[in-house]
């Protein structure tokens, strides 16, 4: 593999580890019935698609790092999707009820 190839394959390397964190968003979201198939689709092609990217070398380093970087990170996105959304409610702070 060329040396000058290295920057790209961790640039797409990157991208996948971005794309898998939404990635497992849609999972979690897809589970619940919030999102259609199509939108969880077009997140795995997009993550299948970078991964090969980054991989075009061959299974050295570089591709192992990125598949694990993704399986974390799309563990951590579906870990935040399920987790429920804190509300501030600094209206009632402004403006106490008396």
């Amino acid at each position: 593999m060329p040396a000058a190839l290295t920057p790209l394959r961790i640039l797409l390397g990157a991208l996948c580890v971005f794309f898998a964190y939404y990635l497992g968003r849609s999972i979690g979201a897809r589970l619940e019935g919030r999102t259609s198939i199509g939108r969880l689709t077009h997140w795995v092609l997009r993550v299948i698609v970078t991964a090969f990217g980054a991989a075009w070398g061959g299974l050295d380093r570089l591709a192992v790092t990125v598949v694990c970087l993704a399986a974390l990170s799309a563990g951590l996105g579906y870990y935040a999707q399920q987790r429920p959304a804190r509300r501030d409610d600094s209206v009632s702070g402004v403006f106490p009820e008396s």
